[in-house]
């Protein structure tokens, strides 16, 4: 993909290339301080090569620059590994879903260019992306302080991940220390609040995936 101009002035994004490896890698240090190592394992992925349907394939990795090619941020994103992990989904269903579903594993800003804008570019830039990609959901895990800053962005704000495989079929997912904030992508996807549960229940990822009208939860299971 070539390079997006955004409202910000001087700044533009554009795909993760190979040559970025040791920029991006700085700024992702800078996420978390006390484990500048934590993302040392995205190093490969980010020599990999540019196809679609999104950068690098079910892979989203792009960089905010300015026009004088400095490196600014950097979002990555991709599938949700839990899928792939969670009892209740199969391998079959957790590609399947991987296909309707996304992550961002994150979001990196140069500390001299925070408050300009940048992070929410690029956040914003890949809702577009992956829209466009046909996803369905778009979710990230987000720190307390931060619970507003993706709100102001178009992302609600759940203590768990419930989603919907049936009419009374549902799995769930939940962080220990944070929350998952997440934003439908289509006309498919919407939130259903059920009764019995703290957080809503994602609906319409997949067919006839919807969860069933009047549900609610007695604490063991799911009922109408």
């Amino acid at each position: 993909m070539g390079k997006t101009r955004t409202r910000l002035p001087g700044v533009i994004l554009r795909d993760v290339a190979a040559t970025d490896t040791d920029a991006v890698m700085r700024l992702l240090a800078d996420v978390n301080p006390e484990d500048p190592h934590a993302f040392e394992g995205v190093r490969p992925n980010l020599s990999l090569p540019q196809e679609g349907p999104l950068s690098h394939y079910r892979a989203l990795m792009v960089v905010a620059e300015s026009d004088e090619g400095e490196t600014l941020g950097v979002l990555l994103a991709g599938a949700p590994l839990w899928l792939f992990e969670h009892p209740g989904i199969d391998m079959p269903l957790a590609h399947l879903l991987a296909e309707r579903t996304a992550a961002v594993t994150a979001v990196a800003v140069d500390p001299e260019q925070r408050g300009r804008g940048i992070g929410a570019a690029l956040v914003q830039h890949s809702v577009r992306r992956f829209t466009r990609a046909g996803y369905g959901l778009l979710t990230l895990n987000c720190s307390p302080e931060l619970e507003n800053y993706y709100r102001g962005l178009g992302f609600t704000v759940m203590d768990a991940w419930n989603m919907s495989l049936g009419p009374l079929n549902v799995v769930g997912h939940r962080w220990g220390d944070t929350r998952v904030a997440a934003r439908p992508l289509d006309r498919y996807t919407t939130f259903i609040d059920v009764p019995g549960l703290t957080s809503p229940v994602v609906s319409g990822i997949l067919p006839n995936a919807r969860m069933a009208r009047g549900a609610y939860f007695d604490g063991e299971q799911f009922r109408v």
